[in-house]
């Protein structure tokens, strides 16, 4: 579990710092305050430096661009958004270091330039217009094979990469490390994910995270329908002698759902959840947090969450009042990429904000 964290030259921060993490971490702040940045940097910190860690958060963010060679679609990664002023020219590098105790996980990226341009050739996709003279640099304290080098495109970006190098699971390195986004999880991925959870422990906890919303909820099922074999999950309730589509009951249910699975699939490693509170009802915040705390300390997971939403907060100052044993376990963090380092606020300091009516989120 990470106690802090420092960047470099990554994405929207010169230099910053997370100073006192907690199990659970809520970071804040303005839009394009840098919060999910920060989120992206945790993720390549807990990754320990595999390549699949460098294209995690382009491909998220759709930071790629189609383009045809030999009739034959290629996806290009545009990774000069990862360095600092969106610059990819030799010598540009970042930095993203986790701290635990007295280790420290440290990731490096330095665009340099090439020395060998073809000993890398494999690692691409065989259609790849290589001609640029740059490439770049990868180290981490998981990389199995050392140093990896990543020649660049002609166009400035990396390559889809050979499937044995790119792991598109959305686990990887030495501890399980998952990422909710905002837009929720996708059916075939729950189904997926749920299906490991069936009849085990976990599957009673992530009905009792659905109850939040309607506690007539009593059983989870995913199937596949159609031609295209599409996941549908079902329901069912309490006096009702039919199956209930989980569309049906909003995205309150989703949301939560997706946050409990998750939870569970990121035992003993890192849950990254950008908007935690997406579609969630002000009165239901607090018992997601008190959900939330539990199950991170029952599965040794460390959460990151963002959100600009001012009822997530107020909800820690009624957990704080409610529950104090559990608030202590999570800790606020109010982003500014225009600042050095995060401000800390604990769970008590949010009550104390709360009471008196005092700005947190800046």
């Amino acid at each position: 579990m990470f106690d802090s964290l420092k960047v470099q030259g990554f994405r929207a921060f010169n230099s910053f710092e997370l100073p006192g993490l907690t199990r659970v971490n809520f970071l804040v702040g303005k839009n394009n305050a840098g919060k999910t940045s920060l989120l992206d940097a945790v993720e390549m910190a807990a990754l320990g430096g595999r390549v699949a860690s460098l294209l995690r958060s382009p491909r998220r963010r759709v930071e790629v661009s189609l383009e045809s060679a030999d009739d034959r679609a290629r996806t290009e990664f545009d990774v000069r958004h990862l360095f600092f002023g969106h610059r990819l020219q030799e010598g540009t590098s970042f930095e993203v270091s986790g701290y635990s105790g007295a280790m420290e996980l440290r990731v490096r990226c330095e665009v340099r330039r090439q020395t060998d341009p073809g000993a890398q050739l494999d690692l691409l996709s065989e259609q790849a217009d290589l001609g640029s003279p740059l490439e770049i640099v990868m180290t981490g304290p998981d990389n199995p094979e050392g140093n990896q080098t990543l020649p660049v495109s002609a166009g400035g970006s990396l390559l889809e990469l050979r499937r044995s190098v790119m792991v598109s699971a959305p686990a990887g390195g030495a501890a399980a490390v998952w990422f909710l986004g905002t837009g929720g999880a996708d059916p075939r991925v729950l189904q997926e994910m749920w299906d490991r959870l069936v009849l085990l422990p976990e599957e009673e906890k992530v009905i009792a995270a659905m109850k939040i919303i309607d506690p007539a909820i009593e059983r989870l099922a995913f199937t596949a329908t159609g031609r295209m074999a599409e996941s549908v999950g079902f329901v069912k309730l309490t006096g009702e002698d039919q199956r209930i589509p989980l569309g049906s009951l909003g995205d309150g249910i989703m949301r939560l759902l997706a946050q409990a699975i998750y939870l569970a699939r990121a035992a003993g490693g890192v849950l990254l959840i950008d908007e935690i509170d997406t579609g969630l009802h002000y009165t239901t915040l607090e018992a997601m947090w008190r959900f939330v705390i539990e199950s991170a300390r029952r599965l040794d997971v460390q959460v990151f969450a963002t959100s600009h939403s001012g009822d997530c907060i107020r909800a820690l100052a009624w957990l704080q009042t409610d529950a104090p044993e559990l608030a202590a376990d999570i800790s606020v963090h109010r982003i500014d990429r225009t600042a050095t380092a995060a401000v800390r606020y604990s769970a008590a300091d949010i009550e104390i904000a709360a009471r008196h009516h005092i700005e947190v989120r800046g």
